[in-house]
């Protein structure tokens, strides 16, 4: 009787302790403002990043430049403006972003815009140097 006691203690316990090591870090969240700065992560560690949408000088944005072998590109999206605000002209929302640091190493995050019917090479909207320990 005493073991089919244990085995479950023991069992809740792991768990425990597997999901108390497994929450690491928090996700660190960067914005237009950080930009040109240097940010350190923890492999494991995510990176989340909101921009305003420049559609409203007519630009795009191309699929962020980024070493692949350091960090994830876990999610990207355009996120709609703020309702709870009062609406404002040029207004397209929000670019979202979020990495996973996969390895340690260092890269810069890069993001560039252009406008489809210019001829010229696409611009840096915003750049991070990411070290990941």
């Amino acid at each position: 009787m005493k073991t089919g006691r244990v085995f479950p203690l023991l069992a809740i316990l792991l768990a425990a302790g597997t999901t108390a090591n497994s929450i690491g870090p928090g996700p660190v969240t960067l914005q237009e403002k950080d930009r040109g700065g240097a940010i350190n992560l923890q492999v494991g560690q995510k990176l989340i990043l909101y921009l305003r949408n420049p559609a409203s000088g007519g630009y795009n944005t191309n699929p962020p430049i980024f070493n692949a072998a350091i960090l994830e590109l876990a999610a990207q999206r355009k996120l709609p403006p703020d309702r709870q605000r009062p609406p404002r002209t040029g207004d397209y929302g929000q670019l979202y972003y979020e990495w996973q640091a996969k390895a340690r190493g260092a890269t810069d995050i890069i993001i560039n815009i252009y406008r489809p019917w210019e001829k010229k090479p696409p611009e840096e909207f915003w750049r991070v140097k990411v070290r990941v320990e």
